[in-house]
């Protein structure tokens, strides 16, 4: 062989080593590319936020506003869960609810905690537990049409205010296992309880009597919520976030696809979802949960 065609063929074979890592690069870029873009679909432009604490609350108010309740207080984001308030420390706050009818008004409720605002949230009074056997509420709601109020006193039972907090009347204590209240829509409303004894049992009477309800099929619920103009009930747990059209009877997943821990509606938009997953992250559904921005 010549010393030109020895030369020609030595070039070949560089040229044939530089198109490896090349091609190797290359193929390394469209993979990062196509995993970014997957990830980048679950996201929004800003990523929601990461909430901290025992997750027992979630309220979104009129405003737009949504309110997160946990041990250290209450945490609020103006921005759709982009970014949240620091811990407010005004106490255990296990339950954030307002009434359709006064949608500014809203009460916090928990362990020796009951505190109310005018304000949307702004300012918060303390009315006073009034004639309640006790101050340990587990589970607290307002009925979305009367503004009654309905306060479950831990080892005593269902009470029920027509009065804004004034007086208390003793109602039942066939839901006294009861950790979370919701209210639905209707005169008398519709109470639904999520309970560590009896698991998910609904009232048609304004809370007089108590019937059991279908929970999810094969999950342990964490969370309830109920529409208190539509009526849809939520629910969650290690599936994912759950709806109920029927009070119960069957159910829909909705995603995401990560154990969860809370979520809630809008009032006046109930295409408008925000939960919070039990490790803390926070999603948005701005489709009534066909898919989820987190």
């Amino acid at each position: 062989m010549s010393a030109r065609a020895k030369v020609r063929d030595t070039g070949r074979v560089q040229n044939r080593n530089r198109t490896v890592p090349v091609v190797a690069v290359l193929l390394l870029l469209a993979l990062g590319l196509l995993a970014w873009w997957a990830f980048a679909g679950n996201r929004s432009a800003t990523s929601l936020g990461q909430l901290g604490g025992d997750f027992h609350a979630l309220h979104v108010a009129s405003d737009g506003r949504v309110i997160y309740g946990q041990h250290g207080g209450i945490q609020i984001s103006t921005d759709g869960g982009e970014s949240w308030t620091q811990p407010s420390g005004t106490g255990d706050a296990m339950a954030i609810s307002a009434s359709v009818a006064q949608p500014a008004t809203l009460y916090q409720a928990g362990h020796d905690l009951f505190l109310k605002s005018t304000d949307g949230g702004e300012t918060w009074s303390e009315p006073g537990f009034g004639n309640l056997p006790g101050t340990d509420i587990h589970g607290f709601t307002v009925a979305s049409e009367s503004g009654w109020l309905y306060a479950n006193i831990a080892g005593q039972g269902l009470y029920r205010s027509e009065n804004e907090g004034e007086s208390w009347e003793f109602v039942t204590s066939a839901a006294a296992g009861a950790m979370t209240l919701a209210a639905g829509p209707g005169s008398p409303a519709i109470l639904y309880a999520l309970t560590m004894d009896q698991g998910l049992i609904r009232s048609d009477d304004g809370g007089n009597s108590w019937q059991s309800t279908a929970s999810v099929p094969g999950m342990s619920m964490s969370g309830l919520y109920v529409h208190p103009a539509g009526g849809n009930l939520y629910a969650t747990g290690q599936e994912g976030v759950y709806l109920s059209t029927n009070q119960g009877e069957s159910w829909t997943a909705l995603g995401p696809d990560e154990p969860m821990a809370l979520v809630a509606a809008d009032s006046g938009d109930e295409t408008t979802l925000m939960a919070v997953a039990q490790g803390g992250q926070v999603y948005r559904s701005d489709n009534g949960g066909e898919t989820w921005l987190r």
